[in-house]
């Protein structure tokens, strides 16, 4: 626990996530054991608030009592990037300590707290946001105006494996819209664990990243990119950072300072070091993999 609570350095990374395809974000299991589905072929996109969909014999929603903002869970986030940071590194140490773990077998493994968190991710544009709380567009408890403003249907006629017929058509909903998430990351060791983040975000420009639901119709594949980074540096521990300090500058309202000495200053990413451009990476991406073996 002391290890944990002591603070070497932090990170806060705000990151914009793109759909470059329809994202169907639904809950994993949407009625409870022991119910049957009231909407069997038809899939809901997950919103803060979850109530009761139905739709009729057309597809089309006759009720619908969800209240909320449309938002991807921060645990999904946080699996999609554990399983990225597995298969990136052999380590499987420093992953577990990243990441952190139960209890093991023996006694001397035990619990491990995370250092890394990832926020859920809203509407990237704030303004957006406001209309889910809009009273006009929510004030028929049968029938959210609001969400439907955001969602889209795309209906999909899946084939029996056994039978080879068609079953009935599934009908998804989905959103183009884009998210914001944010990264915070405790003591980090030697930027390694920032290296691993910008790999991710290289493999999402890639094509590689896909996350949601129906992944194998098309769904989810999504791109991150860099809208803000800050990194806390604390006194007495600025050595590591030196060889980074070109690439920021001072954020003086979040920072802490006694006299003319910083107790914690907080350094933000010059705006020309953000964009990532995989085949000219800018110098700030050069200085962090100038170490990497």
């Amino acid at each position: 626990m002391k290890e944990f609570l002591k603070l070497d350095n932090k990170l806060n990374l705000e990151l914009k996530i793109k759909p470059l395809s329809p994202l169907c974000i639904k809950l994993s299991k949407e009625e409870k054991e022991g119910e049957e589905s009231k909407s069997s072929t038809y899939s809901t996109i997950l919103v803060t608030e979850q109530g009761e969909t139905k739709a009729n014999n057309t597809g089309e929603l006759e009720l619908d009592t969800r209240k909320g903002e449309i938002y991807i869970p921060g645990s999904t986030l946080k699996g999609l990037f554990r399983d990225r940071f597995t298969t990136m590194y052999k380590d499987n140490s420093f992953v577990k300590n990243l990441f952190g773990y139960t209890e093991g077998n023996s006694e001397d493994e035990k619990a491990r707290k995370s250092r890394i968190f990832l926020q859920d991710a809203f509407f990237f544009e704030n303004e957006k946001r406001k209309n889910f709380y809009d009273i006009d567009k929510i004030k028929d408890s049968n029938k959210n105006e609001a969400i439907k403003e955001f969602v889209s249907s795309r209906s999909i006629t899946p084939i029996d494996h056994f039978s080879s017929k068609a079953v009935a058509p599934l009908k998804f909903e989905y959103t183009t819209e884009d998210f914001r998430t944010e990264i915070f990351l405790n003591n980090m060791s030697d930027f390694k664990e920032l290296q691993g983040i910008y790999f991710i975000i290289r493999d999402s420009i890639n094509g590689e990243i896909r996350i949601g639901n129906s992944k194998t119709r098309g769904f989810g594949q999504i791109e991150f990119e860099v809208s803000d980074l800050r990194y806390s540096v604390f006194y007495g521990k600025e050595e590591n950072f030196k060889k980074f300090e070109q690439f920021f500058e001072i954020d003086e309202e979040k920072s802490t300072k006694i006299a003319d000495k910083y107790l914690e200053k907080v350094m933000k990413l010059k705006t020309e070091y953000k964009k990532v451009d995989i085949k000219d990476p800018n110098e700030f991406i050069k200085a962090l993999f100038s170490e990497v073996k």
